[in-house]
């Protein structure tokens, strides 16, 4: 039998000493890896797309970006909940890495700038009673798309229904109208059109997965939404169109001097598999694939610029579970190694010493609690059912559970992530 012990103690599991954390999250943590065996894949074609205006729009926009950041979370340490501007600050964000729209990074900065002045932004937790939907701080609708999807799920879990119809939902309210925008978001001529449809590409994908592959939230949708026919829709683009049977892997498609150059997107391949019921076709190219991406940086890869990050993390483990039941037992070996290094490194760097998530890398304190609780829950460490990779024996998690759960709680509860992580910390087998 395996032991991870979660508080205080070492840990063995597969070749791998772990020295975890003390109670009071003082220890520092010591990682020894025992040499692994070579492990010899395909080729796996792995294109990284260059965007021709990123660095250009980064000059410009990142360290005003970076300060105005600073100050909301300014915000939220002080006990706010600034959420206009944490939506505006994530337009701004994605328009300055997706785009060469300078005017319109400007005018949302300008936006974030004047939204900081005033510190309590109740308006932007309510829904839209003109078309349904949340993210009222957005201008881009995708991204009002996927800002209704949290609260529509968190009011399934209060047995509620929305106070407005979902109109928002009409521009792929058809299998024509879904199957046009989601193929015309798969390939980017960035040069012709100054747009990278990545980030659209990823939260649509996410979004209608979650509206329509969850039975109980697509009952929200207005009467009269043919949910069964664009469940399939959807199905059909993933993996009749969009998947790459060579990798087994989705992600945007580039055309660069007339020729098409398809990636390998982690993100992409999360939300793509996560939400549906069945699993897509080439899951043994696509476990050969994640392993093959490991050290390139995320979304193409596991790194992220050397630091932890739970939400990569989480997207790994759950793409690991899924592609479990197909992979050789040489691919199970690695997978939980890898895992077990993620692990120690989750509940070591990630975590500080006074218990709280780290949110260096996140939007807001909300998201470094949510995704932490996501990839622990993911490998299982509060929940054994959950250990689909190891035999693994946790000690002590409830004391770690305790602390996360006296800090979310603390948090504000409108937060529809805050409440999903207390769902998934409070979960039992």
């Amino acid at each position: 039998m395996l032991l991870l012990v979660a508080i205080g103690a070492m840990a063995l599991v597969g070749g791998i000493v772990i020295n975890t954390l003390q109670p009071e999250w003082s220890r520092k943590p010591t990682v020894t890896a025992s040499p692994q065996t070579p492990i010899h894949y395909r080729y796996i074609p792995n294109y990284i797309p260059v965007s021709p205006y990123k660095r250009d729009m980064n000059g410009r926009f990142r360290v005003e970006l970076q300060t105005l950041r600073d100050q909301v979370m300014a915000l939220h340490r002080d006990g706010h909940e600034p959420l206009c501007s944490t939506q505006i600050m994530g337009e701004a964000r994605d328009m300055m890495n997706y785009t060469n729209n300078i005017e319109g990074v400007r005018a949302r900065l300008d936006d974030l700038r004047a939204s900081l002045a005033d510190p309590d932004q109740d308006h932007a937790f309510k829904q839209s009673p003109e078309d349904g939907s949340w993210g009222g701080c957005y201008k881009s609708w995708y991204l009002r798309l996927d800002a209704s999807v949290d609260p529509l799920k968190e009011l399934v879990e209060a047995g509620k229904t929305p106070e407005y119809p979902l109109h928002f939902f009409e521009p792929v309210n058809t299998p024509e109208k879904m199957r046009k925008y989601l193929e015309g978001l798969l390939v980017s001529d960035v040069k012709a059109t100054g747009i990278d449809n990545r980030k659209e590409l990823n939260y649509a994908i996410t979004s209608l997965a979650q509206l329509l592959f969850k039975p109980k939230v697509a009952a929200l949708l207005p009467a009269g939404t043919p949910v069964v026919e664009l469940a399939t829709t959807l199905n059909d683009f993933l993996d009749k169109t969009a998947q790459n049977p060579e990798t087994g892997f989705w992600g945007a498609w580039y055309m660069i001097d007339g020729e098409l150059k398809k990636t390998n997107d982690l993100s992409i391949t999360f939300h793509a598999i996560s939400y549906r019921p069945n699993d897509p076709p080439h899951m043994r190219e696509l476990a050969d694939t994640l392993f093959a991406i490991r050290t390139s940086r995320y979304p193409y890869g596991w790194r992220d610029q050397g630091k932890q990050n739970n939400h990569h993390a989480y997207d790994v483990a759950r793409l690991l579970r899924r592609a479990w039941p197909y992979m050789t037992a040489e691919q199970k070996s690695r997978a939980t190694a890898e895992l077990t290094i993620m692990v120690a490194r989750s509940l070591n760097v990630s975590i500080r010493p006074d218990g709280h998530f780290d949110d260096e890398p996140y939007a807001s304190p909300a998201e470094a609690y949510y995704f932490g609780v996501s990839f622990l829950d993911e490998v299982g460490f509060f929940r054994a059912s959950r250990r689909f990779w190891t035999p693994l024996e946790v000690s002590d998690s409830e004391s770690l559970r305790s602390v996360i759960r006296q800090h979310l709680l603390k948090m504000d509860q409108r937060n529809a992530m805050v409440t999903a992580a207390l769902r998934k910390l409070n979960a039992e087998d």
